[in-house]
């Protein structure tokens, strides 16, 4: 069932088991100050022009986080080449672009699912703009149903495993040479909060998110020293990479079952959410490119509702060691 904002959804939503409470898993309870749009450290008149000369390639570029991201790296001056499922999806934000900007850009339409169609899209880009600077992988949108209830698991379930995985890992395999060639690179993919909370009827896209994170860690472990960095990102709690109104999957509310004493504590806390900004994404991913500062987070998971420029100071101060001694931004098994 694709995830919808209206009463439907919030009718519909099972009861939620996870290892903190439910409150604990969308309440931004960090001791660091706390972001839902745009701040000043991740602003992108911050780094007017710092890009230049620099390639971009960033996919899901049609909309919502995709679309945001964009526009930022072209205000950075960078050359954007933007994945969409349509040259009519993607005209507008060339459109805005050239208006606004006048940056070099590249439209690129493209299934990511069909076989080598990631390594055509880096052929191509390199071709027309050179080589890939900066690969931004925007995961697609979830979807919810119980994984018992998958009348065939390679209709649904498996295409969104491979949408959310198989496709950046294809994309980061095909950039990568090139990168390591010239001894410098940046690579960021959106992982969901399904990746670090459990959370039923989204195994597709949690799983998938799982597994790319823990796929940073390891080729953080491989091309750090080679000057590329990565950055597995949850960019907040934005609506636009949880819910496709594009999105093939009928819902069908039977699928996910009822339980009113969650569903009226969630309504409650739906009255009172603030969802975060396509920006702060956007922004976050800017910042981790265009700040050499930011380097020292390579391989980390970074949550973009955390202030960034307060992480970067206190890794450079004090926290450094804790980090490495209690492992922390990582995917990992804690035991007694």
């Amino acid at each position: 069932m694709a995830l919808n904002f209206g009463s439907e959804f919030l009718g519909s939503m099972p009861p939620i088991e996870t290892t903190l409470p439910f409150e604990e898993t969308v309440e931004n309870r960090a001791t660091l100050t706390k972001h839902r749009d745009t701040y000043s450290f991740i602003d992108p008149y911050r780094f007017k022009n710092k890009l230049r000369g620099k390639v971009v390639l960033i996919t899901q570029a049609h909309r919502g986080i995709g679309r945001s991201t964009a526009v930022a790296f072209a205000q950075a001056g960078a050359s954007v080449c933007c994945i969409g499922p349509s040259a009519e999806s993607l005209e507008p934000l060339l459109r805005e672009i050239k208006e606004k900007f006048n940056t070099p850009t590249l439209a690129l339409t493209a299934d990511l699912l069909a076989p080598n169609a990631p390594v055509q899209i880096v052929k191509l880009v390199e071709q027309y703009r050179g080589p890939i600077d900066i690969l931004i992988n925007i995961t697609p949108a979830s979807y919810m149903r119980p994984f018992f209830q998958e009348s065939n698991v390679t209709q649904d379930w498996w295409p969104a495993m491979e949408a959310g995985l198989r496709v950046p890992l294809e994309l980061i395999h095909a950039v990568l040479p090139s990168m390591i060639d010239r001894g410098n690179g940046t690579i960021i993919s959106t992982t969901s909060i399904g990746g670090v909370v459990t959370v039923p009827y989204i195994s597709a896209n949690g799983t998938a998110s799982a597994a790319l994170l823990k796929f940073h860690h390891h080729i953080h472990s491989e091309t750090s020293k080679k000057g590329i960095a990565s950055f597995p990102v949850h960019p907040g709690l934005i609506p636009s990479h949880l819910h496709d109104p594009s999105s093939s999957f009928v819902p069908q509310p039977e699928h996910v079952g009822q339980e009113p004493a969650f569903r009226n504590k969630l309504m409650d806390m739906a009255k009172d959410m603030e969802w975060c900004s396509s920006g702060l994404a956007s922004g976050t991913f800017l910042a981790l490119c265009a700040d050499p500062r930011a380097k020292i987070l390579s391989g980390m998971y970074i949550n973009a509702e955390r202030d960034l420029g307060e992480v970067i100071e206190k890794m450079e101060a004090d926290w450094g060691e804790k980090v490495r001694e209690d492992r922390l931004y990582l995917l990992k098994v804690d035991e007694y």
